[in-house]
């Protein structure tokens, strides 16, 4: 309500402040010099005396007056909800990210606990030839079947 109050204090003094159009008929009755009839006191006076009889509106529009204060009312709590609402959930925002900050900063595992040394593949050697490699004692749960010789090599077996 101030806020409306407030715009049309500022644009009645730019309205004021503004040059006067001359070279058309006024509607307001000004002289043929392109001049106002009415004075800036004169302006004032009537200026004042509107807020004087906007002051005594409620006398006079009493139901008008009771309607508006019902609906600054409505207004009011509305907003008051409103605000109560962003506040709660800004300040769960701002919770859940103290929350997160903590768990960070204690070390806590987010969820996947893997790192990239974790997931790379085993190194393995060059491939020697079979006269180098020494005989050992065939595992049968090893055993695959000979691959032909272009074929590409299967990955390594991962320990259980």
């Amino acid at each position: 309500m101030f806020f409306l109050l407030r715009i049309g204090f500022w644009l009645t003094i730019v309205f004021l402040l503004l040059p006067a159009v001359t070279g058309g008929p006024s509607p307001h009755g000004a002289s043929g010099n392109g001049e106002p009839q009415v004075s800036a006191v004169e302006a004032l006076s009537a200026a004042s005396s509107a807020v004087a009889d906007a002051g005594g509106f409620c006398e006079r529009q009493p139901q008008a007056c009771t309607i508006g204060a019902g609906l600054i009312a409505m207004i009011s709590e509305r907003a008051e909800a409103g605000a109560r609402f962003a506040l709660s959930y800004l300040s769960e925002q701002i919770l859940e990210e103290k929350r997160k900050a903590a768990t960070r900063a204690l070390g806590a595992p987010t969820g996947d606990t893997l790192t990239t040394h974790d997931l790379s593949p085993n190194w393995q050697g060059p491939k020697l030839p079979a006269a180098l490699v020494a005989p050992s004692a065939p595992d049968p749960a090893e055993a695959r079947p000979a691959a032909p010789a272009n074929a590409v090599p299967l990955p390594p077996k991962r320990p259980a």
